[in-house]
């Protein structure tokens, strides 16, 4: 019996899913029909995630670049930003006596929509479909990151109290939570920039002026790898390490190890020194090189090692510390495009009227639809796939990371074809009996999914 990592949206599905994808008013958030998109944008996230952990063909990508949606993607993801930063502060003692599910899901969405635009924008494909709004994403990095590097994270997580817990109110909670999403998507915006940067050859030139002359990613990136958010000390006085949006508790052989974040500051700094059109653009001056030159004193033996393209950048630094700084002429006129989508959607807006109308529309406490929101959605999350994807999934031979899963059952998983053979005596009984039980389910799936297209037509 071979096994495999099934897909939990075939490619028809998602195309049908992607092509039906609307644009929402900052108005319409927390709509009905909003939450069915957002339920369909979780699935399109979770498949994307199979999709890159298995290798596969990439169809979520495809189709979200063939349909022209990625566009849209960067238009929700600046939207639920903006209600996040200019509604939300209204409507915050409201949600605490909502729904947790419902709450978290509305707080979660623009993690969903950024993590989905992540993985599409590890291809130039999305990168070129994206267009103008590229700009937006990298203004959108810049304004993450900088209020990383104005509130990073504690260092040392000190350990709570029975009492803090009961005293906790929930908008402290809730702020709490707030702040972990934000987290979340701070590293995410890491991995987009780097992604950015990776095609940087192929870049129009007035994304390239936005990254380097006016945002300066420098003076972020070099700060961050000075601060390291993405690592700290639990109260156990144990070392953790940010990685697949979790906190996860590091041995202490890998101490010396280069978290998976951390590479990708590395290369994107890489990517934008080390370019020609780049260098030439930035217009060096006593204090832009100080900074640059703060690099060196990380770039040891254990770090070469492991990123042997900066052996090159460490080079280009050392000549850059014997220079004289002169100050370029500034010969060249570009004509910069600014980002203007949070401009847009800013214009003509009375905040407080919009979060009185949601209140009053949208997030009922007594609402009748909200049970049945809350069950799609445990079941959506009570998925062992879902968990998978979030938690790692656990060979159930070895319970080492597995990658692949009974293809029969897609219940079990398993790290290689030896542990699958040993475990298939105790495993054969349940498998044939949740086989059944599956087939006997599937053909509920179609019913759903066009029930579903049908909420947010």
């Amino acid at each position: 019996m071979n096994i495999q990592l099934t897909d939990i949206l075939t490619a028809y599905e998602a195309e049908h899913y992607i092509e039906g994808l609307q644009i929402f008013e900052i108005t319409e958030l927390g709509c009905k029909k909003w939450f069915a998109q957002d339920e369909v944008l979780q699935k399109l996230n979770f498949q994307a995630h199979i999709n890159a952990i298995t290798r596969s063909d990439e169809f979520i990508m495809e189709a979200f670049c063939t349909f022209d949606k990625i566009k849209p993607l960067i238009y929700d993801l600046i939207m639920t930003e903006m209600w996040k930063q200019y509604v939300f502060p209204y409507l915050k003692s409201h949600f605490t006596e909502l729904s947790s599910i419902r709450s978290y899901t509305v707080l979660q969405h623009e993690a969903i929509v950024c993590n989905l635009l992540q993985i599409c924008l590890f291809h130039r494909t999305s990168i070129e479909a994206s267009e103008g709004y590229i700009l937006e994403i990298v203004d959108y990095c810049y304004r993450k990151l900088t209020a990383l590097l104005q509130k990073p994270p504690a260092k040392k997580i000190e350990k709570k109290s029975i009492d803090y817990y009961k005293n906790r109110t929930k908008e402290a909670e809730m702020d709490e939570q707030f702040q972990n999403v934000e987290f979340q998507i701070q590293m995410m915006c890491l991995s987009i920039i780097r992604f950015i940067t990776d095609h940087i050859k192929h870049l129009p030139i007035n994304i390239l002026h936005q990254i380097i002359v006016e945002n300066d990613f420098f003076f972020l990136l070099i700060p961050l790898i000075e601060e390291k958010p993405w690592l700290r000390i639990n109260p156990n006085n144990e070392r953790e390490v940010f990685e697949q949006s979790k906190w996860v508790t590091l041995n202490k052989e890998d101490y010396s190890k280069l978290p998976k974040i951390e590479a990708q500051l590395w290369i994107t700094i890489y990517n934008l020194f080390m370019d020609p059109e780049s260098r030439r653009k930035y217009e060096l001056n006593d204090f832009k090189k100080s900074n640059l030159l703060r690099l060196r004193k990380f770039m040891n033996e254990l770090l070469l090692d492991q990123i042997p393209q900066l052996v090159d950048m460490l080079r280009s630094l050392e000549e850059l510390s014997l220079m004289q700084v002169q100050t370029q002429s500034k010969n060249t006129i570009v004509v910069q495009q600014l980002p203007e989508l949070r401009l847009a959607i800013c214009k003509d807006k009375n905040w407080s009227s919009i979060a009185q109308k949601q209140k009053e529309e949208y997030f009922q406490i007594d609402d009748p639809s909200i049970k049945e929101d809350i069950k799609r959605m445990a079941e959506l999350y009570s998925n062992t796939v879902f968990e998978g994807i979030i938690d790692g999934f656990k060979c159930e031979k070895c319970t080492k990371e597995a990658t692949k899963r009974c293809s029969r059952c897609k219940q079990v998983w398993y790290c290689s074809k030896d542990c699958q053979v040993g475990d298939w005596p105790k495993h054969k009984v349940n498998c044939k009996a949740t086989t059944t039980s599956k087939q006997e389910d599937s053909k509920q799936v179609e019913k759903q999914s066009d029930k579903l297209l049908d909420q947010i037509d």
